[in-house]
């Protein structure tokens, strides 16, 4: 009685047998489908088909080579369907799977069809031509060297995703030859056998120096194959694998291959896998482009692939082909691939490089590519420019064409200017800092395993981030801090010696530091401007400047202190005891003193002289210091002016009770009216019309007997950041009895609403200040 697992040995045998005589009439039509129909030995029957699988690879990569043979790229070539020899059949004639099969009684054995197919040659024995998968188990299979009809198969050359080339002997014509067949032999799926027609039909259509010839197409017991050109020499890939070419050789060869691809772009074929293994070079650098089983017809729908497939090698497939649009590659995407060949050539490595395939994919759809010269810093820069823009990642920012990158290879050949341009110091920066992640992801960029750097730097933006809120909170903190801290020092800006601006600001500074206790001291300046840059530049904490000095966001107004007058002087003649000027017409042809350099008092001169349209060329000013006016020495004018009689008139804007201006009018100078005044204020708008009285009290100009003129406004100022108490204690200090002179009263500030009042300003004096927008 036979044992129950005996009986499970025999019927596991006869399916595996049932399996082969499927595989042997070629009635198989899959694996899966066979599975299915035995479910209670399905795992079993796995375990033997892969196990006959493993002994095929065993056999095929054992016989004919060296291990290292397997690593060798599949041999594509060429054929021109006008041209003498066998043409190949279109899609229709030719489909997939259903390839033609001959009757062997009809053609005999070894006969050539008309059509270009070979005639089953095997002698009624099937299972020389099958793979291992479906041979018996006392079969090896067939053993190199290996009679293939017309053809005698040598050795093999290389092996490849697909495909498997050997180096044959055609027999008739006597001459060596390389045949291409699927590896999967009859079991070719419909994708393996409309790829490799795609190839032999591609290369059908070219005939170029550069691209590998084809001979004949067919198929023999099932098995497709085409006989193409032998080329003696090694592939590209294999001579970087010993060391990088040198920079102009390996510009030289992708010239060549760009001229072969040229001729298949205006053919309509596009490569769609050029890489280092598919540029064969032979004698001479003599270089033939192969492996068209990627490539694509524009004029027809006859890519093996469609959307959303990455087709190609990841390390040079263009950008838009890693993405998975490579239904959408146009002439573009060869030229990234030859950018990325030349890129590979001169540094020994691909320009983008990952860890898997799936990383490899994403840094090449997402990743700007290297410059040449970060990896190898000798190479040329014209080089780095011409690989830069093959590599770009917009189809429309590469060469327009194959040929326009020879062309440009052959201009730095030949030590011409290329015409090629390197991308901006900024655009480089830019698509550095966009591949930061974070940045990424805020532009609404895709990237894909960041560099440390890049790391780095995302963590430092990360911390800055975290951080930024804190810095903000202590910096809102310290201003606060400062603003309610009175300084250890005051300093308070004047005037001239023994103006009213160093007298108002001596007042100030005693009562300031008897209120607050801080030392108060004041310095003697040149007046309005020479107090503004003073106080911007940090020197001083408040100063006295007239209106048209205080400008700019960095100074806010305290206070109005008073108003100045412009006062109009002219010289008494001492013969006549009259003036020697009666009008302002006047004052043409004569010299008019106009006061010290950074004074405020010389600013309203020149503007009045501008409105009076008296310009230095018919009334010349002489800028002085007015004591010397006073005592008759000889003023500060470089040597221009020698005799102080000369000066006929001056123009001093200065506040009431001036003590200069009533000693002048001792001294045979008399005051006159300046008319026009409201044109000039309307001219400036810093002026204002006044009134000087006789006994020097300034008024309305409306009253009677009043010496009209114009005036201005002189303000206390401070800088925007000086702390609160130090305004509200000087506010405090300024109308504290007994008051200044003519100084305006606090119920006046809200004439001035159009300049901006220091923020404890505003607070002191109520709603009558309004709060700028600034």
């Amino acid at each position: 009685m036979t044992a129950p697992n005996d009986d499970h040995d025999e019927e596991l045998d006869e399916a595996f047998a049932l399996y082969l005589r499927a595989c042997d009439d070629d009635e198989l039509e899959s694996r899966d489908s066979f599975l299915k129909q035995h479910p209670e030995y399905a795992d079993q029957l796995r375990e033997l088909m892969d196990a006959a699988d493993l002994i095929g690879n065993y056999t095929i990569g054992g016989e004919g080579g060296s291990p290292d043979d397997s690593t060798a790229s599949d041999v594509a070539a060429s054929y021109e369907s006008d041209q003498d020899g066998v043409a190949l059949p279109s899609t229709d004639e030719y489909p997939a799977r259903k390839v033609i099969d001959l009757d062997r009684d009809t053609l005999g054995t070894n006969e050539l069809s008309v059509d270009g197919a070979l005639g089953d040659v095997s002698h009624g024995d099937p299972a020389a031509t099958l793979p291992m998968s479906s041979r018996h188990r006392d079969d090896s299979g067939p053993t190199l060297p290996f009679d293939l009809g017309e053809y005698e198969l040598l050795k093999v050359l290389g092996v490849g995703g697909m495909g498997v080339v050997y180096l044959a002997r055609q027999k008739q014509l006597d001459r060596l030859v390389a045949v291409k067949m699927i590896r999967s032999g009859i079991l070719a799926s419909d994708v393996e056998v409309k790829r490799f027609f795609t190839e032999a039909k591609a290369a059908a259509k070219l005939r170029h120096p550069g691209i590998v010839s084809v001979h004949q197409f067919g198929r023999r017991a099932g098995h497709h194959f085409f006989s193409m050109q032998y080329i003696e020499g090694d592939d590209l890939q294999r001579l970087l694998e010993t060391a990088p070419l040198e920079p102009r050789r390996a510009a030289r060869i992708v010239r060549d291959v760009a001229h072969a691809i040229s001729h298949a772009h205006r053919r309509g074929v596009l490569h769609r896998d050029l890489k280092p293994a598919n540029v064969m070079i032979g004698g001479n650098d003599q270089v033939h482009v192969t492996d068209f089983g990627l490539a694509k017809h524009v004029d027809a729908d006859s890519s093996v692939t469609g959307s959303g497939a990455a087709v190609g090698t990841p390390h040079y497939m263009a950008p838009e082909q890693a993405d998975g649009h490579s239904d959408h590659v146009t002439d573009a995407s060869d030229i990234y691939s030859l950018g990325a060949i030349l890129f590979a050539a001169i540094t020994g490595r691909p320009p983008i490089v990952g860890n898997t395939v799936m990383q490899t994919l994403m840094k090449v759809a997402h990743q700007p590519a290297p410059s040449l010269r970060s990896v190898q810093p000798k190479v040329d820069a014209d080089l780095d420019v011409v690989a830069a823009k093959c590599l770009e990642k917009r189809p429309s920012d590469r060469y327009g064409s194959a040929a326009a990158l020879a062309d440009d290879l052959d201009r730095y050949l030949s030590g011409s200017l290329i015409t090629a341009r390197s991308r901006g110091r900024v655009h480089r920066t830019w698509n550095w800092v966009s591949q930061v992640p974070l940045v990424a992801a805020l532009v609404g960029r895709t990237t894909a395993n960041a560099s440390p750097t890049h790391r780095r730097v995302q963590t430092a933006l990360l911390a800055a981030m975290v951080l930024l809120p804190t810095m903000l909170i202590a910096s809102w903190w310290w201003r606060q801090r400062s603003a309610a801290a009175m300084p250890p020092q005051v300093t308070i800006a004047g005037g001239l010696t023994g103006g009213l601006y160093t007298a108002s600001s001596g007042h100030l500074a005693g009562v300031l530091q008897s209120r607050v206790g801080v030392p108060c001291t004041t310095v003697e300046t040149g007046g309005s401007w020479d107090n503004r840059e003073r106080l911007l530049a940090g020197d001083v904490h408040l100063a006295p400047m007239q209106a048209s000095a205080v400008s700019g966001e960095q100074l806010r107004v305290v206070a109005p202190l008073f108003y100045e007058a412009a006062h109009l002087l002219v010289r008494m003649d001492p013969t006549t005891q009259q003036p020697v000027i009666e009008s302002c017409d006047q004052l043409r042809d004569h010299v008019v003193a106009v006061g010290p350099p950074g004074s405020g008092s010389r600013r309203v001169a020149e503007m009045v002289l501008d409105s009076l349209s008296l310009p230095p060329q018919v009334c010349r000013r002489i800028v002085l210091p007015w004591p010397s006016l006073l005592e008759r020495n000889d003023p500060t004018n470089d040597g221009e002016l020698d005799d102080p009689d000369q000066i006929d008139a001056a123009i001093i804007c200065i506040g009431p009770g001036s003590d200069l201006v009533a000693r002048l009018l001792t001294q045979s100078w008399k005051l006159m009216s300046l008319p026009r005044g409201v044109e000039i204020c309307l001219q400036h708008p810093t002026l204002r019309p006044m009134s000087i009285q006789r006994d020097g009290h300034m008024t309305d100009p409306l009253e009677d007997g009043a010496i009209q003129t114009v005036g201005t406004t002189a303000f206390l100022v401070a800088r925007s950041d000086t702390p609160n108490v130090l305004v509200t204690q000087t506010l405090a200090a300024l109308y504290a009895k007994p008051h200044l002179a003519g100084l305006i009263p606090a119920s006046r500030a809200a004439e001035w609403q159009g300049l901006a009042f220091h923020r404890a300003a505003r607070q002191y004096f109520g709603k009558s200040i309004p709060n700028p927008s600034n």
